[in-house]
């Protein structure tokens, strides 16, 4: 039966499925490992929050840079071999870091890295999107998702374990990406559609955004929340005189909550409009910074809040991908999912900038109160696309 299922023509599209997911997984496990060992190493490096944050803006900067160059990469090569090299050559860069702990040098690797993850999950969604079965769209992006939390979840455990001293948290990196390329090499089934020449450039990704506009704006919010979460909450944990352990477990269940919450907020997406969910979640993401300002330092109530609201915020990205996939197909995809990850690049650029000067102007509520504004603006574009368009209840479209 096993054999079968990996060998049998009639499995190929969920072997290959099964290739996209499990490598964007692993690549998750490692990023949600290894931004808070980033960050908390800069931290004992410098005592700067804004340092720290400004670590992250150049990881950001990588993503808007790279993922415009993802279509006409696809174009080039086929698109198992570029999710190989991209993870082979992501593992190297974290070869390096730990042995030679300068601070410039660290901004210079962060790109790299950043550059080459961007590829892979580009890359890979793209894959999804194209091979998965229009009928059953919504639901095998909740799947996606919620492994990918489950990823996120799984490098918040090994952080809360690792530490973010020593080789270890930096070794188990390297191995999570390494390992990410065993399913993308012996999963045999079909790879990757390459955008046409009219598909793949900057003006077919600018096309892209505009018909999309609201998934669109979402991967803006939904970037600028999550980098702020794995890359400065643990300095705002920290700051707050969480112990390490409990500063771990805290991000662990914001991960978790995401895989809990992916499929059942895709379905109620599905069934109430995805419109209307985005701004759903968007309220959640307005009222989340005020209730962790109220928790303080007390680490249980932190873990619940921190699932609820991490968790609600991960859908952003499942809601907003299932838009994408909706209104775009074929190669077309590459440049839709590539104008995707450059606004969740756009939010990942500017948030840990304002939210690291931020937490020291305000130390450490700053943080929350840059939180609470992207919130702000993405209902305030919400609205105003949903007054000019109003959202079909039962499609979500």
């Amino acid at each position: 039966m096993i054999v079968t299922a990996f060998t049998d023509p009639r499995h190929a599209r969920a072997r290959s499925m099964g290739a996209a997911i499990v490598c964007a997984t692993l690549s998750g496990c490692g990023f949600s490992l290894l931004m808070p060992v980033m960050a908390l190493n800069l931290e004992d490096m410098t005592g700067s929050g804004f340092i720290v944050g400004l670590n992250g803006m150049i990881a950001a900067l990588s993503t808007l840079i790279a993922a415009p160059f993802v279509p006409r990469l696809l174009q080039v090569f086929p698109g198992r071999p570029l999710i190989i090299a991209s993870l082979l050559l992501g593992a190297l860069t974290l070869v390096i870091f730990p042995a030679v702990p300068d601070v410039t040098l660290w901004f210079v690797l962060r790109f790299g890295l950043g550059a080459f993850i961007s590829v892979v999950f580009v890359t890979s969604e793209t894959w999804i999107n194209q091979i998965a079965d229009p009928a059953r769209r919504a639901t095998i992006l909740g799947m996606y998702a919620t492994a990918l939390a489950s990823g996120f979840g799984a490098g918040g455990l090994l952080f809360a374990w690792l530490g973010h001293t020593g080789l270890a948290p930096w070794i188990a990196g390297i191995m999570l990406f390494c390992i990410g390329t065993l399913p993308v090499l012996f999963l045999r089934g079909p790879s990757v559609q390459p955008p046409g020449i009219e598909e793949a450039g900057l003006g077919a990704m600018l096309s892209a955004a505009k018909t999309a506009r609201l998934a669109i704006a979402a991967a803006l919010l939904f970037g600028a929340t999550e980098t702020i979460f794995f890359s400065l909450v643990p300095v705002y944990g920290v700051r707050i005189d969480l112990p390490p352990e409990a500063v771990g477990l805290m991000m662990a269940a914001g991960a978790l909550g995401g895989i809990a919450m992916q499929v059942p907020i895709g379905w109620l997406a599905d069934r109430f409009g995805r419109t209307n969910a985005l701004l759903a979640i968007s309220l959640i993401c307005l009222l989340g910074p005020g209730i962790i300002y109220l928790a303080g330092a007390n680490a249980p109530v932190l873990y619940a809040i921190m699932f609820i609201y991490v968790g609600v915020t991960m859908s952003l990205y499942t809601v907003g991908l299932s838009l994408i996939g909706e209104r775009f197909s074929g190669g077309a995809i590459a440049a839709a999912n590539a104008a995707f990850i450059f606004m969740y690049g756009a939010g990942s650029l500017v948030a840990p900038l304002a939210g690291g000067a931020a937490i020291d102007w305000v130390n450490p509520y700053g943080l929350l109160i840059v939180l609470f504004a992207f919130a702000v603006c993405f209902i305030v574009f919400a609205l105003n696309e949903m007054r000019k368009r109003p959202p079909k209840p039962l499609e979500g479209s």
